[in-house]
């Protein structure tokens, strides 16, 4: 019965996966620039040349664990806060997703009527550049070169891209365990896996695509820290797609499997690039300590914390 609620509550949950990192977010700013004045092209440059930079936001380890909880709790919160703007996104990416699924089993099905060949060794080689040890790797990377030639950017670019990452693939895993979707085959590709037809709840780790949701969600960290470079976001987003497409030929996974870590991982890694640019959608209320004392002499204290989502 439990597991029952939980598949209907993450149904739920990715009915309203595009507007996690569209519409909320694209919403607020929307709203934010009707309500502002006019101002003069002079003040304009004046209010530009005193805002930060990148890299200067204030980032750092010791912050990671409370921003990977406000991660958490605004993804896992947000389904209850539905908005009209929710219909648009949420149609586009269920009725790709279930155009997807309808395809799923013909398309792995044919793959696996061959042996492995040459395509097949190549789109393996090209997955492991998604694993997450791997992708988590070049986050790190970012950090560490940043440090090294005292870059504040690249180090805010790498722990961005880790907290983003441990973000999505929690997300991940939650979905994994409460679909149970099998892969297409098993390892080596020879042997199909529950005939290779896709079928739901049928014990399985594949929907959605860890290695797909791990290279969008730091390609996406990537190209929006950098993208004023015009080679960085075609490069991170070509290679994002190349890691997720080889897991299809590699047949490890359907491409619905792909198309939903895509999403997923570009997604959170949207948000959380957004949140230490100032236009997070979570706000954390005040810890209010409130007295309650009761009328038969004994007393009490109430600690509340209020969490505000817009």
């Amino acid at each position: 019965m439990l597991q029952k609620w939980l598949r209907l509550w993450l149904l739920g949950w990715l009915m309203l996966l595009p507007h996690l990192g569209v519409g909320a977010l694209g919403t607020n700013q929307i709203g934010q620039a009707a309500q502002s004045t006019p101002q003069a092209e002079g003040g304009t440059k004046n209010a530009r040349a005193s805002s930060p930079a990148k890299g200067a936001e204030k980032v750092s380890f010791r912050e990671m664990p409370r921003e990977f909880l406000r991660d958490q709790a605004f993804f896992w919160l947000r389904p209850f806060r539905p908005k009209r703007a929710d219909l648009p996104w949420a149609a586009a990416f269920l009725g790709t997703t279930a155009g997807l699924i309808a395809i799923d089993g013909h398309v792995a099905q044919n793959l696996s009527n061959s042996p492995p060949g040459a395509g097949y060794s190549f789109s393996h080689g090209a997955g492991t550049l998604g694993s997450p040890l791997v992708v988590a790797g070049v986050a790190g990377g970012f950090y560490v070169v940043g440090r090294w030639r005292g870059n504040g950017e690249l180090q805010t670019t790498g722990l961005l891209g880790l907290r983003a990452l441990a973000d999505s693939l929690v997300i991940a895993e939650a979905v994994k365990n409460a679909t149970q979707r099998p892969r297409p085959t098993f390892s080596g590709g020879l042997v199909r896996n529950h005939d290779a037809d896709g079928q739901f709840f049928t014990g399985g780790r594949a929907f959605p695509s860890g290695h797909a949701t791990a290279a969008w969600t730091v390609a996406t960290v990537v190209a929006r820290r950098h993208g004023s470079h015009r080679w960085v976001t075609p490069t991170v987003y070509g290679l994002a797609s190349l890691v997720s497409f080889s897991r299809v030929p590699e047949r490890r996974h359907f491409p619905s499997d792909i198309f939903v870590g895509a999403v997923l991982g570009y997604l959170v890694g949207r948000h959380v690039t957004r949140s230490v640019e100032g236009n997070s959608t979570l706000r954390w209320g005040p810890l209010r300590l409130e007295p309650n004392i009761a009328f038969t002499g004994s007393s009490a204290v109430n600690i509340s914390l209020s969490l505000q989502l817009k």
